[in-house]
């Protein structure tokens, strides 16, 4: 029997017992805020249940769709566990009850295979009619029919004595018995899952209504709710196919697909129960629950259901790490496909889903593995190194510098140094977390105090200003002259050497690395001595020293002789944006006028940002002409040159100033040539550039907003960091056009179809509640004084249908009309009085007016018709009616 066949099996089973097969429900709840995802079949029939349901069958089966997080770390572990599963269910509402129940679960159980004499049963203690009916109706042994506490066989657990009050019921759980062999039952019955026993059945027998002090009244109706565990069933099933019993769900022909794809790609075999089989199963079970949220809507994010989606997506990552899989290259992708392939037959909407699953997960997969290959490689340096000093945990300034720097979240630390029969300190993180935002708050930069009295006090005075070798980026003879703790410790010993792990500062006589300044940020790399490494990832300027501030890697780092590398690949980006802002500003000043001058910048690898004074928003046209402007200038390929001369010349030749900056008697100009028009930009400028505009690739600008009276700012990307922006946008793009079904091509159309079905929609929508009103409004109309009168509260309805609706029941079908529409926390009303009760003395315009003062608001109108707004109101229909007098009272 495959898997397909046994969930069709048991719908059809019960469909030929007078049930409806209904479908299943998304992973998501649509009409239930307090789950956070579906975790039972019974969750979408709640109104049934309770009686206010609307559905036009009162027995149902479902194979349904569900997903439970606090299992989560048995995931793997044991044989049952999964967080997305699917749960077999057969339902009553108010129909049948115990006794059909109870003997079409043994009936449809015998018809699977399942043999009588390796099933038992569970019933609550005090649940006679259920233990008869196992016993006395269907002939299990009474030493295989066990009695147990509210805590075990009540549903709500423990409901009779702790509550909560509401409708409840004993409940009856059936257990296979993989291992007859061992004999008799323990006394105490099969309790927990295991390697003897498995829950694969649980009949709920909802009967009762609890009230204060655990009373329990009977139910005018009773319920029905079962749940049988798919994947759980089917592996006993299978086990009595192949004569031995699969050790676990994942050795079903379900998971089969999805294991053989896992081990091939780790390249060998896993058990169950080793620490490997647990990381292979738990793959297979997270990608598959990743599929199929991703399929129901849900995308990964950091709150809600979009946090579960990334928690098990980034589980699986580390899982194949740590199994030797290269995050670098996404794979999880693939095995979402083998999800979809082996599923689609039950589950259409995944192969409809297919683009949009593998992109989502193939994103996320590329978004972690950056961060986390850095933050574990980290982390193994300082776990060998608080395994050689003897120490059972790391402390809590490592696990926050691993947060902090490399992104590596503290749960993923946890299960990485588990291996290492290593911990956290939890409470030294959460104490570093609280200091990080403490130094946030009172701001980040190092001071000149760092040189009088920090830890570079006793040396200052022997420091010389770094030279800075702006052509090179790396120097094999330059020489560590200072090397303090980056915690500022007064204490510190500058000449005293640094273990790894420690955030420093160093002072080198001279240096590859750009020093902070102009909008430019400083830049990373390595500093290479004799047995050590220190990564630097900033550089910041002071009294003419570079602070390279950074973090020992590897050995003690120590004064003397070091090689200075600068990180290649990050220089070239943010040469790229910085020689981009350059243009960007010099179009602006082209397209908008001379008026627009520089008021602050920032120039990074990953992108720019350029602030400038300007009265109103750029237009669309605006904001494409230098966009333009700046890529002509990046296709003409001209030269960039930079020279050495005078405040004066440099005026002279048009060179602009930065915002911000400082300049001594001698600057640098940076020209980027247009040989096309002339137009050449030059600023004077102490940052680092490409050699020529082509070297930028393109650049785009991504947003224009407002920062301050008369200050915008403009966003862009240039180069491999547009490129990434440019892939980005094409997968939203191709994941919009899964979700309309079509091509990215047509989705423009499909969304504007989309949109006209949607106006329709809503058209209709609005004509079938204006006819459910006036229905309402009618039913309302009562004689007085021979006119037809009509004086009531409506809801559902637009203020204008609503008026439109006034306007044709008081031509054919009454003489006054008094209205309210309540509103979450205002009321709109409206009167329309005929000819023939105005005659009588009533007034609209007097009727609103008296509503109005009575609601705190104020309307208008005349004789005929009037209307108003005003304040909610409890006895709404008492102020309706009082003004229908007082109206009459006071005609107009």
């Amino acid at each position: 029997m495959t898997a397909d066949s046994f969930r069709e099996s048991f719908l059809s089973f019960f469909e030929e017992r007078g049930h409806t097969r209904h479908p299943s429900d998304g992973l998501v709840p649509q009409n239930d805020p307090t789950l956070l995802f579906t975790g039972a079949g019974m969750n979408q029939f709640k109104a049934e249940f309770m009686g206010k349901g609307n559905l036009p069958f009162t027995r149902a089966t479902t194979s349904q769709k569900c997903l439970r997080m606090p299992d989560l770390e048995n995931v793997g572990r044991t044989a049952s566990h999964h967080t997305f599963f699917e749960m077999l269910g057969n339902f009553s509402f108010g129909d049948y009850f115990k006794e059909d129940a109870i003997r079409w679960a043994w009936e449809f159980l015998g018809k699977i295979g399942l043999p009588a004499d390796r099933l038992s049963v569970t019933v609550y203690k005090d649940d006679d009619d259920a233990a008869a009916l196992w016993h006395d109706g269907l002939g299990v042994p009474l030493e295989r029919i066990f009695r147990c506490d509210e805590d075990e066989n009540f549903w709500p657990a423990s409901a009779p004595s702790k509550g909560p009050n509401g409708i409840c019921g004993p409940c009856s759980e059936i257990y296979f018995d993989y291992q007859p062999e061992l004999g008799a039952y323990p006394a105490e019955g099969p309790g927990e899952d295991g390697a003897r026993f498995v829950e694969i059945w649980n009949l709920v027998f909802t009967q009762f209504e609890r009230k204060d002090g655990g009373q329990l009244d009977p139910l005018p109706n009773k319920n029905i709710d079962t749940g049988m565990g798919f994947e759980r069933v089917l592996r006993v099933i299978e086990s009595l196919e192949q004569g031995k019993n699969l050790t676990s769900n994942f050795e079903t022909s379900l998971f089969a697909p999805l294991m053989d794809a896992i081990h091939a790609h780790v390249g060998r075999s896993t058990e169950h129960g080793t620490p490997e089989g647990e990381r292979t199963r738990r793959i297979a079970d997270h990608v598959r629950a990743a599929a199929f949220c991703i399929a129901d809507g849900v995308r990964p994010s950091n709150e809600k259901q979009g946090y579960v989606v990334r928690k098990v997506l980034r589980r699986a990552m580390l899982d194949r790490h740590m199994l030797g899989g290269d995050l670098r290259t996404p794979w999880l992708s693939e095995l979402a496909g083998v999800v979809i392939q082996s599923m689609q037959g039950a589950y259409p909407d995944l192969h409809e889903a297919r683009t949009l699953i593998q992109s989502t997960v193939a994103a996320e997969e590329e978004k972690f593995a950056g961060a986390f290959l850095s933050g574990s490689q980290k982390l193994a340096v300082l776990s060998q190194r608080a395994r050689k000093a003897g120490q059972s945990q790391l402390s809590g300034s490592e696990a926050f510098l691993l947060y902090d720097t490399f992104g590596l979240p503290l749960d993923m630390q946890k299960a990485l140094v588990a291996d290492e029969q290593l911990s956290i300190d939890e409470e030294g993180y959460a104490e570093a977390m609280a200091e990080q935002r403490r130094r946030s708050r009172e701001g980040s930069k190092i001071s000149d105090s760092i040189f009088d009295e920090g830890p570079l006090a006793s040396v200052s005075e022997q420091l010389p200003a770094t030279e800075f070798v702006r052509d090179s980026l790396q120097l094999d003879d330059v020489k560590l002259l200072a090397l303090v703790d980056d915690e500022l410790d007064n204490e510190s010993d500058p000449d005293s050497s640094t273990s790894d792990g420690r955030a420093v500062i160093a002072v080198l006589d001279r240096t590859p690395f750009y020093t902070e300044g102009g909008g430019q940020v400083g830049d990373r790399g390595l500093l290479i001595g004799d047995g050590f490494r220190i990564e630097i990832d900033d550089v910041i300027g002071l009294r003419g020293i570079s602070l390279h501030r950074g973090v020992v890697v590897e050995g003690e780092a120590r004064t003397g002789p070091v090689r200075a590398e600068v990180d290649a690949s990050q220089r070239a980006a943010t040469q790229r944006h910085h020689t981009g802002t350059h243009l960007l500003h010099a179009a602006l000043r082209e397209v908008l006028g001379e008026e627009v001058t520089q008021a602050g910048s920032l120039v990074s690898p990953d992108r720019l940002r350029f602030d400038f004074r300007f009265p109103r928003g750029l237009t669309t046209e605006e904001l494409e002409a230098v966009e333009d402007r700046v890529n002509s200038w990046v296709l003409s390929n001209d030269p960039v040159s930079d020279s050495e001369m005078s405040r004066d010349a440099a005026r002279e030749q048009g060179a602009m100033a930065l915002f911000g900056e400082k300049y001594g008697d001698s600057v640098r100009v940076v020209r980027v040539a247009d040989r096309g028009t002339g137009h050449d930009s030059v600023e004077l400028c102490g940052g680092t550039h490409v050699q020529r505009s082509g070297d930028i690739g393109m650049l785009r600008i991504l947003s224009e907003t407002s920062i301050a009276a008369g200050v915008r700012r403009l966003e862009a990307r240039a180069g491999s960091s547009l490129l990434g922006v440019l892939r980005e946008e094409n997968q939203r793009l191709t994941r919009a056009a899964a979700l309309y079904k079509t091509s990215p091509e047509r989705l423009e159309e499909r969304i504007s179809a989309t949109q006209e079905e949607l106006k329709a929609t809503r058209k209709q929508l609005d004509e079938l509640r204006g006819e459910m009103v006036g229905q309402q409004v009618l039913a309302a109309v009562r004689e007085r004084e021979g006119l037809r009168v009509a004086v009531t509260t409506v809801s559902g309805v637009p203020g204008k249908a609503l008026r439109e609706l006034a306007g044709g029941l008081i031509k054919n079908d009454a003489d006054l009309l008094l209205l309210a529409l309540e509103e979450s926390d205002s009321t709109s009303f409206l009167a329309a009085v005929g000819p023939a009760a105005q005659k009588h003395g009533w007034s609209a315009k007097e009727l609103v007016s008296v509503i109005g003062k009575a609601l705190g608001g104020k309307g208008g109108g005349n004789a005929a018709f009037a209307q108003g707004r005003g304040g909610p109101a409890d006895n709404l229909p008492d102020v309706l009616e009082g003004a229908l007098e007082a109206g009459r009272a006071a005609p107009g």
